[in-house]
């Protein structure tokens, strides 16, 4: 039987935690959402390809400097890829009609 009074706060599902999180490295509270440019090396179609992304919002712990790579971390370095070699963005590529099989 569910509580229907709870006097918690519900945040919708996927909603991210608040700051600071606490680093999986050095175990303090310390990661905290920071700019910075970031080089990659991506593997697209068999190729390696070099990415600058000069302003990557990515968690970082304060105390360790321990990156956090998250779902939002990928998708930011995955459209600069697409940017790079002048691919469409992720949002823009057609889906088939459902029932339909592209191979």
């Amino acid at each position: 039987m569910h509580n229907n009074n709870s006097n918690e706060t519900k945040r919708p599902v996927g909603a991210e935690r608040p700051f600071p999180w606490r680093c999986h490295h050095c175990r303090k509270d310390q990661v905290f959402i920071t700019t910075l440019s970031y080089d990659a090396e991506v593997r697209h179609d068999g190729r390696l390809h070099h990415v600058t992304i000069p302003h990557l919002a990515i968690p970082v712990c304060r105390n360790c400097g321990q990156r956090v790579f998250t779902e939002k971390v990928d998708e930011q370095i995955d459209a600069a890829l697409r940017a790079q070699l002048k691919l469409l963005p992720l949002d823009s590529v057609p889906t088939p009609p459902h029932g339909v099989s592209m191979t």
